[in-house]
C-alpha cells in the first residue's frame, strides 16, 4: 500500500514530533511505501534547525522514505501570535505546495496537530475520498484554551467554534478516528454523537525503538555499577513548561533537602525554566541541578545514568485525557516511574505496574513516593522496569500499533472509488 504521512513535525525534531518518523519507518519495515509532508524542522524551541533554510517547498530522501518539506514560520514560544504564524503558515503552504507529496497515495495517516493541518489534509484527499487515519493528538480546541492562546471574550469564543467546526468536520470525513489516550474516545463521542463509535480505535503511540531499549542493557554496555549507589538520582527529561506540574517537583525537593543521598536532575528547557532555576536558587536547592537540553541521541545514556524517572502534569481537566508520549519511552527503557500526573497517563503506568503514581500538585505525597522508590533500591527498580517493558511490548509497540493503523485502512484504500462515491 502507498501510505501518504501529513504531519507538521518530523525527523530530526526529537519527543512527540518525533512520532511521524516512528511511523514512517515502521511503515516500511511492514512492506508499505511512504510519502511524508512535513514543514521545516524547529522542535521543540521555534529555531530553524542547522543546515536548513526555509523555501517555499524542498525533497529528502530518508532511507526509503520521501520527504516534502513546504514553507513556515519557526516558532515555538509563548507568543500566541508566534504560534498562530507557525500553525497558520504551515497550513496555507502545505495546502498551497504540498499536493505532489500525497499525490497516487492509497491512504493517508495524519497526525491531528495542530487543528489547522485539517486544511491541507481535506485539500489533498479531497474531503476523504482518499482514505486517511486520523490520529487524534490533543484534544482541540481544549489545548488552544488550557495554553492561553485563545483570548477571553467574543474573539476567543469566535476561534473556538471555528477551531471546533474544523475538529467536527476532519472526523467526519476521517475513514478511522485513532485515540492516543482511551478517554479520549468518550470525550468525542460526547462531543460528536453522529460519529460511528465503530470508527474510533484506540492507537497508543510507541517510542523510537532505533533509540530507545531497556536501560539494563545500556547500563552494562557502559559498565555501570548496579550495587546500591552513593546518589539515587530521580531525573526528569522533557519541556519545561507551565502544563508539567513541575514547582510541585521543586516544593518536593524543598521537603527531601534532608535525605542528602536523593537529587533532583531535570534535563530539558521551556519556558519555564529560568523561573524555576531562579526559584531553585532562591530557595537554595541544593538537590535540583537544572541540566538543559541534551541531543536525543543522548537521551537514553541520561537514562540508563539515573536511577528513578518522573513523569509530570498540572493537575488541569483538559491534561486528564493525554498520555505522555515519554510513558511509552520510559516504558520500553525499562525503568522504574514514577508519575505526577491524574487520568490516563496515571492509569497507564499503574496497569503497567511500572512505578507509583502521585496526585497533581500534592508535594508531600511527590516526597513520600521519592524517598520510597530510593529506599527500595536496585531490587525495586529492577522489577518495576522489567514489568514497564514487558507490557510496552505486549501492548505499544510500533510494530502492534502502526499493524492496527494499516489494517483498519486496508479495505478501505483497496476501494477508493466506492468511498469517494460515499462522501
Amino acid at each position: 500500500m502507498r501510505i501518504g504521512i501529513l504531519a507538521q513535525w518530523f525527523d530530526p525534531e526529537p519527543g512527540p514530533a518525533s512520532l511521524p518518523g516512528v511511523y514512517a519507518r515502521e511503515f516500511i519495515t511492514q512492506g508499505h511505501s511512504v510519502s511524508v509532508l512535513t514543514g521545516f524542522p524547529n522542535y521543540p524551541d521555534g529555531r530553524l534547525y542547522d543546515g536548513y533554510r526555509v523555501r517555499r517547498r524542498t525533497r529528502e530522501q530518508h532511507g526509503a522514505i520521501d520527504v516534502t518539506r513546504v514553507a513556515l514560520i519557526p516558532n515555538h514560544g509563548a507568543s500566541v501570535l508566534g504560534r498562530v504564524a507557525n500553525y497558520s503558515t504551515f497550513a496555507l503552504s502545505a495546502t498551497a505546495s504540498g499536493r505532489s507529496a500525497l499525490r497516487d497515495v492509497d491512504a493517508v495517516w495524519v497526525y491531528n496537530s495542530p487543528v489547522t493541518v485539517g486544511l491541507p489534509l481535506l485539500s489533498h484527499t479531497r474531503n476523504g475520498r482518499t482514505p486517511y487515519f486520523l490520529h487524534v493528538q490533543d484534544l482541540w480546541p481544549d489545548s488552544l484554551i488550557d495554553s492561553g492562546m485563545i483570548p477571553a471574550g467574543w474573539l476567543g469564543d469566535l476561534a473556538a467554534a471555528v477551531a471546533n467546526r474544523i475538529v467536527r468536520f476532519t472526523e467526519r470525513k476521517a475513514t478511522i478516528v485513532g485515540v492516543s489516550s482511551r478517554s479520549l474516545r468518550d470525550i468525542i463521542l460526547s462531543r460528536h454523537p453522529a460519529l460511528d463509535p465503530a470508527k474510533i480505535v484506540y492507537a497508543p503511540n510507541p517510542t523510537d525503538e532505533s533509540l530507545f531499549r531497556p536501560a539494563a542493557d545500556l547500563r552494562r554496555e557502559l559498565q555501570l555499577s548496579d550495587e546500591s549507589p552513593e546518589f539515587v538520582d530521580v531525573m526528569y527529561a522533557g519541556a519545561i513548561g507551565e502544563v508539567q506540574g513541575l514547582d510541585t517537583l521543586l516544593e518536593a525537593a524543598a521537603l527531601l533537602k534532608k535525605h542528602s543521598q536523593i537529587r533532583i536532575l531535570l534535563v530539558g528547557d521551556g519556558i519555564s525554566r529560568e523561573r524555576l532555576e531562579r526559584q531553585a536558587a532562591a530557595e537554595r536547592l541544593w538537590n535540583v541541578r537544572f541540566l538543559g537540553r541534551v541531543p536525543q541521541r543522548d537521551i537514553p545514556e541520561c537514562i540508563a545514568r539515573s536511577h528513578i524517572q518522573l513523569v509530570s502534569l498540572a493537575d488541569t481537566p483538559f491534561l486528564h485525557y493525554t498520555t505522555p508520549s515519554k510513558i511509552a519511552t520510559l516504558l520500553a527503557s525499562g525503568v522504574p516511574i514514577i508519575g505526577h500526573l491524574a487520568g490516563d497517563g496515571a492509569r497507564l503506568i499503574r496497569e503497567a505496574e511500572a512505578g507509583v503514581v502521585v496526585t497533581p500538585g500534592d508535594a508531600s505525597g511527590l516526597c513520600e513516593a521519592i524517598v520510597r522508590m530510593a529506599q527500595g533500591g536496585t531490587r525495586l527498580w529492577q522489577r518495576h522496569g522489567a514489568l514497564g517493558r514487558a507490557y510496552y511490548e505486549a501492548h505499544l509497540s510500533a510494530a502492534s500499533t502502526a499493524g492496527e493503523i494499516i489494517r483498519s485502512l486496508s479495505g478501505t484504500a483497496t476501494n477508493r472509488v466506492r468511498i469517494g462515491g460515499s462522501n
